[in-house]
């Protein structure tokens, strides 16, 4: 790498190294992959959770956690599935899954993936919220998984810019306000090109690369309610709580949903309901 380049070439020189991709292990791939599916194969699924003691536990936990109220303790992958049902149950694996990949050493990295982490569950939760309060049935079982994965391009920024910051070799300490900027600008490409190399469905690759551009297919409903919940979360984690949701309203995103200030004002107070009870593991 040249002396004089750019803290954005040296990412992107880094990104082009398969040791920069968020590396899943084969049996978690393997899991991801089916739960990601259109139709994906419950028994196969169910098959795949067993042969893993940890995600079993996990997944078991959650099943019998405050934020799914349930009433009798769930002792069994069958049960955990009576519980939730099976698109919920996709919903938890896609989540215990993803997080493998949100546990960095490195504390500034960490402190990054920690943020990117609740914003990825807040607008899976919110989205799911979302179709469910517009009897959107069709997209119920893709609405957590199109919210969790929307945002995966900064995972794999923050895996190149943790390699790099582990190269003993290189003198490497980018401002937190330029990190924050080559996140933004860079993330949606590259959420493309991360789920495109962990072989997952287009519907999920197009919202990762398409749910910040000025031009987008309103005809992909649920790309559309990704947008509009993104667009609540980041409101909702700014600092300054007193300002409205008047501009969200009047969003090209809310008027092809046909989602009035009532509606948004109601998801925003899920939201916080779900970030105050969500189980952690």
């Amino acid at each position: 790498m040249p002396d004089n380049a750019s803290i954005i070439d040296i990412i992107k020189q880094q990104i082009k190294k398969e040791d920069s991709l968020p590396i899943l292990n084969p049996h978690a791939m393997k899991l991801q992959k089916e739960a990601a599916m259109e139709h994906p194969d419950f028994k196969n699924l169910a098959q795949l959770i067993r042969m893993d003691p940890t995600l079993t536990s996990q997944i078991l936990k959650t099943a019998n956690s405050p934020f799914y109220r349930g009433l009798d303790d769930v002792e069994t992958i069958k049960d955990a599935v009576v519980r939730l049902g099976q698109d919920e149950m996709v919903n938890v694996i896609m989540k215990v899954v993803l997080e493998q990949n949100f546990h960095s050493t490195i504390p500034l990295i960490r402190s990054h993936q920690q943020r990117l982490w609740q914003h990825s569950v807040s607008t899976a939760i919110g989205s799911l919220w979302l179709v469910r309060h517009l009897s959107m049935k069709e997209l119920i079982s893709k609405a957590f998984i199109g919210g969790l994965l929307h945002d995966m391009g900064k995972l794999y920024l923050l895996t190149a810019l943790e390699k790099i910051l582990l190269d003993k070799t290189m003198v490497f300490a980018p401002p937190p306000q330029l990190i924050e900027k080559i996140l933004s600008s860079l993330h949606p490409a590259l959420g493309f090109n991360l789920l495109t190399k962990w072989h997952l469905p287009e519907t999920y690759r197009i919202i990762a690369r398409d749910h910040h551009t000025n031009v987008f297919d309103v005809t992909n409903l649920l790309l559309v309610v990704v947008r509009l919940v993104n667009q609540v979360c980041n409101k909702i984690e700014q600092t300054d709580s007193s300002e409205d949701i008047s501009g969200i309203a009047s969003s090209t995103e809310a008027d092809i949903l046909g989602v009035s200030e009532i509606s948004i004002a109601e998801l925003e107070i899920a939201l916080e309901d779900a970030n105050t009870n969500r189980p952690m593991h």
